[in-house]
Parts: structure tokens; C-alpha cells; sequence
């Protein structure tokens, strides 16, 4: 009998063990505002300083900006903003959000363009983010043409779309991902995104990179090459990470 009872205190002592060596940790809350961003006296800020990028909370959002030999210049990937313009058509007004306003009444935003723009979220001391949701609204060019045409091109009608396709990458391998239509007149739908809607993006899990590209019903093909007749923009704001500490 004491034998037992010493085996059984000696499997009391190791499991009390386990348990005081297993790690603490809390999750912490990142939500990326884009109000630290510095914007130009236009209001925005659109990589004509050619550091290919911007820094929000300490992550960085990817631009391509070029000046070509005619003069002209040109930028995709994430630009930021703070202009609230609904009424203006066309591509001078490329930087305004449809909404009126940033994400729950804030002043700036991020504006995305083209296809595979790129946010990076690489792992620190305490390992990946993973990524929880963001804020998306067209912006006042994409939703004006979708809603009106641009005099070349007619409003959207039955069957068309316009979606943003986002995916989640941790290393070169792809996490996950997640559609979002910023217009949808299938199936006897005729919205056009409007306000700031949040879209859930837990399922892409731990990241170090998301990209955002975009499709349309509304193509045209020269030479071979497939692109978008409406302008292919989103705003985005509110993005929520979260990450595991340790205690």
C-alpha cells in the first residue's frame, strides 16, 4: 500500500509540474486607422515621394509610383487619404471615398489600386499576426461610373459585378482567400456599395502578407490583354490584427 501511495504523489508532483511550466499568453488587439499617416496639402498621399510605401501602426502598405517620359505620372498598390468628395465624376477624383467620411467617422482611410496590392505584416518577438477583419467601400470614381456610366461605358445592369478578391499569405504559401462585392446586380441584386461594411477575414489565419486584386463583368481585351472597363479602386479602413503574448 505505501508503495502505491508513493507512486501516486510522484505522478501528483510531475503533473502539478506540467501544469506550472504551461505558457501564459493574451491576445493583443492591433486596428490600423491610417490617422498617423502624414498627407500632402491635397490631402492625400499618393507615393509621389518615391519611397514605394507607407506606414500605418507600423505596418507598411506597398505603391508604385512612376513618372513617365511624356511627363504624365501614374501610381497602384495603397495610396491614403482624407478626401470625402461624392458628387465629383472621374478620375480627378480618384482618392475620395464614397462614404463621406473614414471608417466609424474617422478622417483618413486607405485608397487600394490595380491588381496585387500589398500590405506586409511580417512576424516580430512574439510570432505571425493574424488578420481579423477590415472596413471596405468603393470609392466616389469606382461607385459614380458603376452607378452612371461615364459616357462611354453604361451603368451597370443585370448579371454585372465588381468584387475585390483578398488573400492571405504566411511564407510563399497562400493562408486562404476571401471575396467581397463592391457591386452585384446577379440574381436580381442591384447594390452598390455605398457605406463601410466590415468583411470578416479570420479564415486566412496567421499572415505576413495580404494582397488585393480585383475582378468585373465589365472587360475589355486589346491585343490579347484582359482588363477592366470600371476603375478598379477600393477604400479600405479599420483593419484588426490580433497576435498571441506572452504573459
Amino acid at each position: 500500500m505505501k508503495t502505491k501511495k508513493l507512486l501516486f504523489s510522484a505522478i501528483l508532483v510531475l503533473a502539478l509540474g506540467f501544469v506550472s511550466c504551461k505558457t501564459e499568453t493574451e491576445t493583443k488587439d492591433y486596428l490600423i486607422t491610417f490617422e498617423d499617416v502624414t498627407l500632402g496639402n491635397d490631402g492625400y498621399w499618393d507615393g509621389s515621394d518615391k519611397s514605394g510605401k507607407f506606414t500605418s501602426e507600423g505596418f507598411e502598405f506597398q505603391n508604385s509610383y512612376t513618372i513617365w517620359p511624356s511627363g504624365m505620372t501614374s501610381w497602384n498598390g495603397f495610396a491614403c487619404s482624407s478626401k470625402t468628395d461624392t458628387e465629383t465624376q472621374g478620375f480627378l477624383n480618384q482618392f475620395s471615398v464614397i462614404a463621406g467620411k473614414g471608417a466609424n467617422n474617422t478622417k483618413q482611410f486607405a485608397v487600394i489600386f490595380d491588381n496585387d496590392a500589398t500590405f506586409t505584416c511580417p512576424k516580430n518577438e512574439n510570432g505571425y499576426y493574424t488578420i481579423q477583419s477590415l472596413m471596405i467601400t468603393n470609392s466616389t470614381y469606382a461607385y459614380l461610373y458603376m452607378k452612371e456610366g461615364d459616357g462611354y461605358n453604361e451603368p451597370f445592369e443585370t448579371d454585372d459585378f465588381f468584387k475585390v478578391i483578398i488573400k492571405g499569405f504566411k511564407g510563399t504559401t497562400e493562408t486562404g482567400t476571401i471575396e467581397y462585392y463592391l457591386a452585384d446586380f446577379r440574381e436580381g441584386k442591384q447594390f452598390i456599395s455605398k457605406e463601410w461594411a466590415t468583411v470578416n477575414l479570420s479564415s486566412l489565419g496567421e499572415v505576413d502578407k495580404v494582397t488585393f486584386s480585383f475582378d468585373s463583368t465589365d472587360k475589355s481585351e486589346y491585343e490579347g490583354v484582359v482588363y477592366l472597363n470600371n476603375p478598379a479602386y477600393a477604400c479600405v479602413d479599420n483593419i484588426l490584427l490580433t497576435q498571441e503574448i506572452e504573459k
